[in-house]
């Protein structure tokens, strides 16, 4: 795959933490289909169509490349069970057993596949920025060699933008890959499932992941996944999107993080000294006054004074403000295993807070365009 061409799957989460069992080959085409689908305007087109012969490109190793061997592979998905979690409005929960599509078709003048969508997968794939998303490069994805490998890219990256350090259980482990029954003695786990998918993962050049046994007794119960994602979650940052954030107030923000550096560059255009200048006539006491501080209780007195004067400008009633307030005092609470904001945590802080704030205010830019295309177009 070109690298030059981006294609990113925002997989819902649900499908995320869905629990299943396939190949590699039956997750790489069914991946694949979920990027069709998604990448499609129309969201009551339930069916894509694709080559036969992009179709045995996804096919790794000796699995039959014909009609006849992707048509089982697609009967597979079919007939395989997936099982889904959806919350429903009233607080109450919908356990779905269903298939991964609904059926293929098989045409042999156009040398195509036809394939209609599960409904409810459907549903969800379009769902995604109200309910929550993974973003899954596929160029990445798509390279991976074992089925667990691809699983854990899943569940580590729906993570890794917001903690180094992710937990998973080893009985949810086994649950979300349905293997209950399989490799029972932690050892056995360790050897065929852990290890190997870490090191791929690794491989990729886009993860350095390490983990930690934390143990009951002498029993591994859990896992600690230290994680460094090396790759974007940002992937469609517009040079239009940097422009209006520059129309919105940026003052004073400072990118501190080596990870950040990609957003640096993104917003060095932005014009922060006219910001800067339009601000000195601006009453700070009226300013300091009205500014809305989601929490107050976190901060020391002191450090509430330094917080008030640094982020004036700041609108921390727009949700995506909260978001980068709430996310900058949980990884410093963290990383300082503090319960209050005090003198000797603020710095780092505040730097968390700058550069949590870029984040948002693009995200936010990007959500009002994708909304905007929607409407037009769909």
């Amino acid at each position: 795959m070109d690298s030059r061409d981006k294609r990113i799957l925002m997989k819902h989460n649900d499908i995320v933490n869905a629990k299943y069992e396939i190949t590699v080959n039956s997750n790489r085409v069914f991946t694949y289909l979920l990027y069709e689908f998604q990448k499609d305007l129309d969201k009551s087109k339930l069916s894509c169509e694709i080559s036969r012969e992009k179709l045995a490109k996804l096919v790794n190793g000796n699995v039959d490349k014909t009609v006849k061997g992707l048509t089982t592979i697609l009967m597979n998905l079919r007939k395989k069970d997936l099982f889904l979690m959806d919350e429903l409005q009233d607080g109450s929960i919908d356990f779905i057993a269903g298939g991964f599509i609904d059926n293929a078709t098989y045409n042999n003048k156009t040398d195509k596949f036809k394939i209609v969508a599960d409904v409810r997968i459907h549903k969800l794939l379009h769902r995604y920025l109200e309910d929550g998303y993974t973003p899954v490069n596929l160029e990445i994805w798509l390279s991976l060699k074992n089925r667990y490998s691809q699983r854990l890219y899943d569940l580590l990256r729906a993570w890794s933008g917001t903690k180094e350090t992710i937990n998973y259980s080893i009985n949810k482990l086994r649950e979300l890959m349905l293997l209950e029954n399989k490799y029972k003695q932690y050892t056995d786990f360790r050897k065929r499932v852990l290890i190997p998918a870490v090191d791929e993962l690794n491989s990729t050049g886009y993860f350095k992941i390490d983990y930690c046994e934390i143990k009951k007794g002498r029993s591994v119960e859990s896992i600690d996944f230290i994680v460094k994602d090396l790759d974007k979650r940002k992937y469609f940052i517009k040079d239009e999107v940097a422009k209006n954030i520059s129309d919105t107030v940026v003052d004073e923000i400072a990118v501190t993080s080596e990870e950040d550096n990609e957003l640096k560059e993104d917003i060095s255009s932005l014009d922060i000294k006219k910001s800067k200048q339009n601000s000195e006539n601006i009453d700070l006491k009226a300013v300091y006054s009205d500014l809305f501080i989601p929490d107050e209780e976190i901060f020391t007195k002191g450090t509430l004074r330094s917080f008030k004067k640094d982020f004036k400008h700041i609108d921390f009633k727009n949700e995506y403000m909260e978001k980068a307030f709430d996310e900058a005092i949980m990884i410093t609470l963290d990383r300082d295993d503090v319960e209050v904001i005090k003198a000797g945590s603020y710095k780092f802080f505040k730097g968390t807070l700058d550069n949590k704030i870029i984040e948002y205010k693009i995200e936010e830019q990007e959500d009002i365009k994708h909304k905007k295309d929607m409407d037009t177009y769909w």
